[in-house]
């Protein structure tokens, strides 16, 4: 009896060390996605047929657009930037896709963010992206990414 005790230990063991390992890294996994909190913030208010814009963003930076239709009507959010970079919704947004462009609708009173990394381009610059409405054709925009070089601040 005492041998079959010593090899049920033998295995408890690891199987239990494996378990909280397992446990562990679900949990880690978790807070790091939690913790992945946006660098830079680019806020758009619809309202009056038009775009407020607030913001910009740099390369590299995980960014988030925040959507706000302050507006009676449904309007949509449409970027070229969008073909080549990939885009997390959160919220009350419903994508969209015709001519080979993402766009995104809000309904009135509604809010969504989209959550996004731009790479670093060959030159340093500033990037301006056009934005549009997609339902609306009057309605334009535009953002700004800011490459930088050397310190910021620095003399």
């Amino acid at each position: 009896m005492r041998a079959w005790a010593r090899t049920y230990t033998a295995l408890l063991i690891p199987i239990a060390v494996g378990a909280a390992t397992v446990s562990m890294i679900g949990t880690d996994t978790r807070s790091i996605v939690q913790a992945a909190e946006p660098e830079m913030k680019i806020e758009v208010t619809m309202k009056n047929q038009g775009y407020v814009v607030k913001g910009h963003t740099s390369p590299g930076a995980l960014t988030a657009i925040v959507l706000r239709n302050e507006d009676t009507t449904k309007h949509g959010f449409s970027s070229n930037l969008f073909k080549h970079v990939t885009v997390r919704k959160e919220g009350d947004a419903v994508e969209v896709t015709g001519h080979g462009v993402k766009s995104y609708h809000v309904e009135p009173g509604k809010t969504a963010t989209l959550y996004f990394t731009k790479g670093h381009s060959a030159e340093r610059e500033t990037l301006q992206y056009p934005f549009w409405c997609d339902i609306h054709t009057h309605m334009k925009g535009e953002f700004l990414i800011v490459e930088t070089a050397g310190e910021i601040g620095g003399g």
